[in-house]
């Protein structure tokens, strides 16, 4: 056993159920810029300097994630604590990320729904708050994302999986839920085939660590999920409600924020809600810590509200049919991924499957950029801010949420500017 092994096996038996609260809890207050963010900071508290996991085992989380339906970044939160503490570790980790983004968009929900006026605006303040912080999101993926191509894609064989699977869900659009799990199955062939040489001590997918339940119970949760689904489709038929599209998003779209934000507003506007309050609450859900999925909550305050239905009850249901199934999931994927690890053929496929994770996050960059674009009224000031976003943070160092402020103080300033310009 080498010293990196010894000194990564004993900081798995050190990391406490509070250990876990606390670091969650950090990043669920701290970590903004959505999935690609998110993955980032993980790799850089979890992997690179508290070492509870080698980069190769963080890396088939990301992938394992990427191949089920649901919040990305969250499903891995809650795999990292199962590895750590089980079951009760993956739901300390997962709760403790989860949580306070939920509660702000809650309360951004309220906020929302009396100034909807105002925010429906194009030219308002409101507005360009919205979307100049959101060009800090896209200076933020850009950092997340270059940083996972260079710790994980080495040669030209990596190289091609990884930006072929970006070029392919740049190309397809709008992207079919098989595209994630059919490309980076095609990435672990290709490996697995056709083996790359890897670093010594850089593919450690040995380390044992937990994997929460036994992979019994993980096939079952699978058969609970079929039939679940089985019913989704039923439903979903038959009941043209405003709950009903969360846990159908839930239960079948892949692709996180980007693919199911989109599919929600298609089903939910105009019907249901104004399609500005929509897009200023993915302004917003891009500019708060944690999963954009937390949007849920923000859509289920609105929606209870201009219903009638009691927002408690509405925001907790709207939040727990889009996050649930995936989440779930996640516990009974995990030891069944686990099995896998046995077999050399996995072994040989594991660096592919990384590199086509990485490359699925690599065409979130362009996907943010031109979400961005559509709904920025003043594009090249937007592109302008996230230039200098960028700058400040990869080089300056200065604090995500110290640019975010900054960003938007510059939205008002524009605002105000075009408003007396004439």
């Amino acid at each position: 056993m080498t010293g990196k092994e010894s000194l990564l096996e004993g900081a798995q038996e050190k990391v406490s159920v509070a250990m876990l609260a606390w670091n969650f809890l950090v990043l669920g207050c701290t970590a903004f810029g959505g999935p690609p963010v998110h993955f980032g900071y993980f790799q850089d508290r979890f992997v690179e300097k508290k070492q509870w996991l080698t980069s190769s085992r963080y890396m088939e989380l990301v992938a394992m994630a990427n191949c089920l339906p649901g919040p990305s970044s969250t499903q891995v939160a809650f795999a990292i604590g199962i590895t750590q503490q089980g079951v009760l570790g993956g739901l300390v980790s997962g709760f403790a990320f989860l949580i306070p983004g939920a509660i702000i968009m809650t309360i951004l929900g309220f906020v929302s729904h009396s100034l909807k006026d105002q925010i429906e605006d194009p030219a308002s303040e409101a507005n360009a708050v919205a979307i100049c912080a959101s060009a800090v999101g896209v200076a933020l993926v850009f950092i997340a994302v270059s940083g996972l191509v260079k710790k994980s894609v080495e040669g030209a064989k990596l190289a091609s999986i990884c930006f072929g699977s970006a070029a392919a869900c740049m190309m397809l659009n709008p992207q079919p839920a098989w595209l994630n799990p059919a490309l980076i199955i095609l990435g672990g062939l290709i490996t697995a085939i056709s083996p790359v040489e890897v670093k010594a001590g850089a593919q450690d997918s040995g380390a044992k660590d937990n994997h929460g339940l036994s992979p019994t119970v993980g096939a079952l949760i699978f058969v609970a999920y079929l039939l679940l689904a089985a019913w989704t489709i039923y439903t979903a038929a038959v009941d043209h409600g405003w709950l009903i599209p969360f846990l159908t998003a839930g239960m079948f779209v892949w692709g996180g924020g980007p693919v199911v934000l989109p599919m929600l507003m298609t089903v939910l506007t105009p019907t249901w809600i104004q399609s500005t309050i929509f897009l200023t609450g993915i302004a917003l859900a891009e500019m708060m810590p944690g999963p954009v999925f937390n949007m849920s909550c923000f859509l289920g305050v609105q929606l209870s509200l201009a219903s009638g239905y009691p927002w408690v009850a509405g925001t907790m249901l709207c939040w727990v049919s889009l996050m649930g199934p995936g989440v779930v999931l996640t516990f009974g994927a995990l030891p069944l991924w686990g099995k896998l690890r046995s077999f050399s053929f996995y072994s040989r496929a594991l660096p592919g499957l990384n590199a086509a994770a990485v490359g699925l996050l690599v065409s979130t960059i362009f996907v943010v950029y031109g979400a961005l674009e559509a709904r920025s009224p003043w594009p090249a000031g937007s592109r302008a801010v996230a230039l200098c976003s960028f700058a400040a943070i990869e080089f300056g160092k200065v604090s995500v949420p110290i640019t975010v402020i900054v960003a938007a103080l510059a939205g008002l300033c524009w605002s105000y500017c075009r408003e007396h310009a004439v």
